[in-house]
């Protein structure tokens, strides 16, 4: 489908940062209660961090050529 662009560590620092995103936007920062800052930041934990680390593609990386797997 994609040609994956994100090499290991990106990936896995994506994941980190994604999972923990989920957590502090819903509970410490009141996602959970409606708070609009709380919500933004559990979803940003979802889609762009812990779904392109898990496909390994990142579309942003696209129109600027980036690839950060080492070859």
């Amino acid at each position: 489908m994609f040609n994956k662009n994100m090499g290991q560590l990106d990936r896995t620092l994506r994941f980190v940062v994604g999972v923990a995103l989920i957590p502090i936007g819903l509970f410490a920062l009141g996602g959970w209660q409606g708070n609009p800052i709380g919500i933004l930041a559990a979803v940003s934990g979802v889609a762009p961090l812990l779904v392109t680390s898990l496909i390994g593609f990142c579309p942003g990386y696209v129109p600027f050529g980036i690839s950060t797997i080492n070859r």
